[in-house]
């Protein structure tokens, strides 16, 4: 999205959204509890954090993923992008921008929160604010969903203490310094709480928070809508399928921003 997208751009974009099925929150987040002026089943509250940093995949996967089961037959759902305020956030190199609909002041309590990594956890992973609104926003979700490193906020807001998760395969090592079980799987349900592993899991995963809301044949109904039939022309899915010059190098990327996420969690 442009700096100063105009008008037209930002009903584009609207358009877009609504074709998926889902729709943005308003200015007052709270009236989605006050239940639809025809008087049918009350919509979920789905609420992703947005932030500088974060890895748009992470976010524009599962909300694809959601939007589609939604628009393929599932109950009334609303989106709302949440950060601390309406400031548009960058979202670094990739030339987009988040634009919050809503804020942890004005939607406290989401039924579905989703936490999409950032691409240098250990900072957000410090942040009191972020930390504050997924430690208080969990306490009452339905479902709370992390993808990729957003897990390792969520083990930084010390909700995932004696629970199994996964997370990017980077930092299995540094997860259960919180006090988490870390499972080397494409997604861990544990309660209400479900992970994913990096990046492209997080719609795996999405599909699984999908079917835990509306029921496998919704979710199924989602999948089919989007074609989503992965079959990549390489085995490259797992870092030790590399050869190994290329996946030392790769360990090698992450072993400060490793050091910096053992220092928050010890």
């Amino acid at each position: 999205m442009p700096d100063n997208p105009s008008r037209r751009q930002l009903l584009t974009i609207g358009a877009a959204l609504a074709a998926t099925g889902l729709t943005m929150g308003g200015a007052d987040p709270a009236a989605a509890h006050r239940g639809s002026p025809a008087g049918d089943e009350e919509p979920l509250d789905i609420a992703f954090l947005v932030f500088d940093g974060l890895v748009p995949l992470d976010l524009v996967g599962p909300q694809s993923v959601l939007s589609a089961a939604r628009r393929a037959g599932g109950p009334p759902a609303r989106l709302h992008f949440v950060g601390p305020d309406l400031t548009p956030i960058s979202a670094g190199d990739s030339g987009m921008q988040w634009v919050p609909t809503a804020t942890y002041d004005t939607l406290p309590r989401p039924d579905v929160l989703v936490v999409p990594g950032p691409g240098q956890p250990s900072i957000l992973m410090r942040d009191p604010r972020i930390l504050a609104y997924i430690r208080a926003a969990h306490e009452h979700t339905r479902i709370t969903f992390g993808i990729c490193t957003g897990v390792l906020l969520m083990a930084a807001a010390g909700i995932l203490r004696g629970r199994s998760a996964t997370t990017y395969w980077a930092f299995a090592d540094e997860l259960p310094l919180s006090g988490a079980r870390f499972r080397r799987q494409r997604w861990v349900v544990d309660g209400r709480i479900v992970t994913s592993a990096g990046v492209s899991a997080g719609m795996d995963a999405a599909l699984v928070v999908a079917a835990r809301l509306w029921g496998e044949r919704t979710a199924g109904r989602g999948q089919a809508f989007l074609e989503y039939d992965p079959q990549p022309p390489f085995d490259y899915g797992k870092v030790e399928n590399l050869p190994d010059a290329d996946e030392s190098h790769l360990w090698s990327l992450f072993q400060a921003e490793r050091d910096r996420v053992r220092d928050v969690l010890t």
